[in-house]
């Protein structure tokens, strides 16, 4: 079964046991009862989907360095991170440099996290044009990065605490990733766990079936 970018089903038929999936089956994968004329113990309900292809505004833009969510990432892997601004342009620095882009589908950003940065405690002011203002300084140009010292993180907390006119403590990587990142991931990869079943077998259980 291939990725479906909504969000997946959730319902019950029988012995309390959760059943995900992206198509409601013809019969109840626990009992095998068929399912077109019998009452469901929990109605279908959908589970909010993390992952986006579109960035919402003024946010922190997450995924993986290599691969993709759905696929390949596991806890420990490594990240590659980005802003949007007030009119959801992102911006990352890389390899290349900084590079912007205005309009879903974004180049190489597809099921990505998109998390607003008001779930921080910090007011940051005139960030569209702190953003805009990277695109033609120098720490910023491809031949400046560097995987350790000059990397996505450092640019994305040198953008943030420029923008943050109210406080006189600057935000670091470890508070960037303990506050921001790691509930965001910790999150994701519950439900991957469980999308990874749904796509290798059509629907995945939760639940004690031999009750």
């Amino acid at each position: 079964m291939q990725y479906n970018s909504e969000s997946l089903l959730c319902f019950q038929h029988c012995k309390k046991v959760n059943v995900f999936c992206y198509i409601i089956p013809n019969n109840c994968p626990v009992c095998k009862n068929d399912l077109s004329n019998t009452d469901l113990t929990i109605p279908p309900f959908r589970i909010p989907n993390p992952l986006t292809s579109e960035a919402n505004k003024l946010s922190l833009l997450i995924k993986p360095t290599f691969g993709n969510f759905i696929r390949d990432f596991k806890r420990g892997d490594l990240l590659h991170i980005a802003l949007s601004n007030s009119e959801r342009k992102i911006f990352e620095f890389n390899e290349n440099g900084i590079s912007s882009y205005n309009f879903s589908p974004y180049p190489n950003w597809t099921n990505f996290l998109s998390v607003s940065l008001a779930s921080l405690p910090y007011k940051f002011v005139d960030l569209d044009e702190v953003l805009e203002n990277t695109i033609t300084m120098n720490i910023w140009e491809g031949e400046r990065y560097n995987e350790v010292n000059n990397n996505c993180f450092d640019y994305v907390i040198s953008v943030l605490n420029a923008a943050d006119k109210n406080s006189n403590q600057k935000l670091t990587k470890l508070q960037l990733t303990q506050e921001f990142i790691s509930p965001a991931i910790n999150k994701t990869i519950r439900l991957l766990s469980i999308v990874r079943n749904v796509l290798e077998d059509g629907f995945f259980l939760q639940g004690n079936i031999t009750e």
